[in-house]
């Protein structure tokens, strides 16, 4: 099986961490004697710095165990640093990549690689890309924008271009929601990470990113966040509204089979009524580990487990 949808963060890049502890507002917090020590980037998103994250062996035997034998593995959204100065946006996205890349130059035949890049300089990105995807990266991931810029935002373009040349897979993950009416414990990520990326997703579709972009192979997280499961009411906006035609070459459900999506839903009769809507040859099996809350071992796909690796 393939996993799509993992996280790490090799030793390397946690020694960059604590050698630029002040600088990118890192701290390791011993929250509990029980657990190990919660990493907070910049006051937001606190999660247990388990093990497994940056322990390689640990990580493959937990591979082993699961049955998973090839990983398309990603960095972990909260050491995207887009909103940080610059140059330690620059520095991070490197020192990130080169830690992945050694873990992939270790084991070739299990580790596929997604880049981080600096998004909040969309050249740089674009170059970060480059130079990841020349090292045999597949692309990278992303959030669902930087600040008030969602990913169709003109300044983007450079990113979009490069990815298109080079057909990249661009995965793009949530993050946490800072819509203040989640206010409550937990609800940034359970009601907000799925409302990011449906933001995100239907901006791309109604901006018209997947009609000039279409060599780019677009892996949404947590099976499409909102985005299949109110296509019905995008379909008859289309429908009813010229203003909507108008954006569009063709109905939204006809955008929603050039995206791919992992199967971190937790329930079959969700994951079931996906497969219905964009077919089986567009999901691909993921599970977000080692975080809480992961589909662990990922869910299946047989149908879709290569379709993101054609090239």
């Amino acid at each position: 099986m393939i996993d799509c949808h993992i996280h790490a963060i090799p030793e390397g890049m946690l020694e960059w961490l604590r050698a630029n502890a002040e600088r990118a507002q890192a701290r390791f917090e011993q929250r509990d004697a029980a657990k190990a020590p919660f990493l907070v980037v910049g006051g937001r998103w606190p999660f247990e710095l388990k093990p497994v994250f940056h322990d390689r062996e640990l990580f493959l035997h937990h591979l082993d165990a699961a049955g998973v034998e090839r990983v398309l593995l990603s960095p972990i959204p909260q050491l995207f640093f887009y909103e940080a100065d610059p140059a330690l946006a620059c520095e991070a996205a490197r020192a990130y990549n080169e830690a992945l890349l050694a873990w992939r130059d270790a084991h070739p035949d299990r580790i596929e690689l997604l880049a981080t890049v600096p998004l909040g300089t969309p050249e740089t990105a674009e170059q970060e890309l480059r130079w990841a995807m020349d090292r045999g990266m597949r692309g990278a991931i992303v959030g669902p924008g930087v600040g008030e810029k969602l990913l169709s935002d003109p300044a983007f373009e450079p990113f979009w271009q490069a990815a298109n040349e080079r057909q990249a897979i661009v995965f793009l993950h949530p993050l946490l929601s800072r819509d203040p009416r989640l206010a409550r414990p937990q609800l940034p990520n359970l009601a907000g990470v799925p409302w990011e990326t449906t933001v995100a997703a239907i901006d791309l579709i109604f901006a018209g990113v997947l009609d000039r972009y279409p060599r780019v192979r677009i892996l949404l997280a947590h099976g499409g966040g909102y985005l299949p499961y109110q296509i019905g009411r995008l379909d008859k906006g289309y429908e009813v509204w010229e203003v909507i035609r108008r954006q569009l070459a063709v109905p939204p459900s006809e955008y929603l089979r050039r995206f791919w999506y992992d199967t971190v839903l937790w329930r079959q009769e969700t994951l079931a009524y996906l497969r219905a809507i964009v077919g089986p040859d567009h999901i691909v099996p993921g599970s977000d580990f080692p975080f809480d809350l992961s589909v662990w071992p990922p869910a299946a796909a047989p149908e879709g487990e290569h379709t993101l690796f054609s090239v």
